[in-house]
């Protein structure tokens, strides 16, 4: 068994496909297939059921995938050790992530990584709801950050990405208005209502999103906004929400540092519009620190954050008069 079969495999054992893992290790597919049978039959054991349709690991090769895995990211650990032994190379690797990421299972693959690479300096790069989503973006493909934690959907092909976290969004209600009465509120139900939430030019894909769960539900929302990029941080939503500007379309409480007052919490229902935060990086980066957290964070994902399955969510941040 040679270090570049353990690749070649590990390769079509993420991809689940023979065209697409062909094209990141830079083999033809006859060729990729041909590695990956000699593998099996050195090893004795079918590795991938294949089918025309589909691709996926028998027993055997899930064992072997979790052992190549270490095995790669050990042997390119080493070499990154001796590069820089050598002065060749410095070992950090560089996160970006929302301010809100603190309040979730980001901030325990932050933690976990620290711990379990302590040779690797991991700078630690916050960003503000204030700033754009797109720059992010920027940062990720000119290589001024290594890994950046951010909300799907983004249309680059530059970046792959891993699922971290799924949120259903929720509405913030003025604690006096009638639809803080209810348990959920069918999303319909904020058709005569004005709408807090940034404005397109922030993130237009996900501004799209949300805009088309309320046209699903039969209604062209009216949302609450100015003319330039408008992004409202937490407390100003919040303030403006007890004021009786609108009703918020925000994350869940899990990801709000303090109870706002005059305000409750309400799941969406019918649709309830989600949103994904991924970890991306530049799709051709294979350092070994990058792998290294990758799977760190495949350890916590993927991970479902309900606000209807959850009353600690709702009960923790609802005021005392709505509990």
């Amino acid at each position: 068994m040679e270090l570049r079969q353990l690749k070649y495999f590990v390769a079509v054992a993420e991809e689940l496909n023979f065209g697409r893992a062909a094209g990141r290790v830079y083999l033809s597919q006859p060729a990729l297939s041909q590695q990956i049978r000699k593998l099996e039959e050195d090893l004795g054991v079918t590795l991938f059921y294949r089918t025309k349709r589909q691709v996926e690991l028998t027993e055997a090769g899930q064992a072997l995938l979790e052992g190549a895995r270490q095995a790669l990211v050990q042997i390119e650990q080493t070499v990154r050790a001796v590069r820089e032994a050598g002065g060749l190379e410095s070992s950090r690797l560089q996160v970006g992530f929302p301010e809100y990421a603190n309040h979730t299972p980001v901030a325990e693959i932050l933690r976990i990584f620290q711990k379990r690479y302590p040779s690797v300096g991991l700078e630690q790069h916050e960003w503000f709801l204030l700033q754009h989503t797109l720059q992010l973006v920027a940062r990720l493909r000119d290589g001024t950050l290594d890994v950046g934690f951010l909300l799907l959907p983004v249309d680059d092909d530059t970046l792959a990405h891993e699922h971290v976290l799924r949120i259903e969004i929720v509405a913030a209600i003025p604690e006096d208005h009638p639809l803080a009465a209810e348990g959920e509120v069918p999303l319909r139900a904020l058709a005569n209502e004005r709408l807090i939430l940034f404005s397109r030019r922030f993130h237009p894909m996900h501004y799209d999103h949300i805009v088309e769960c309320c046209r699903e539900a039969g209604f062209n929302p009216d949302i609450v906004q100015k003319n330039e990029p408008q992004v409202y941080s937490g407390p100003t939503t919040y303030r403006m929400v007890a004021s009786g500007a609108g009703i918020g379309i925000v994350v869940p409480p899990l990801v709000i540092a303090s109870r706002p007052p005059g305000v409750v919490f309400r799941p969406l229902r019918e649709p309830t519009p989600t949103l994904d935060l991924v970890a991306a990086w530049r799709r051709d980066d294979r350092s070994a620190n990058l792998q290294a957290f990758l799977e760190v964070i495949r350890e916590f994902a993927p991970v479902e954050v309900r606000a209807s399955d959850s009353r600690l969510l709702l009960d923790s941040y609802a005021s005392p008069e709505a509990s």
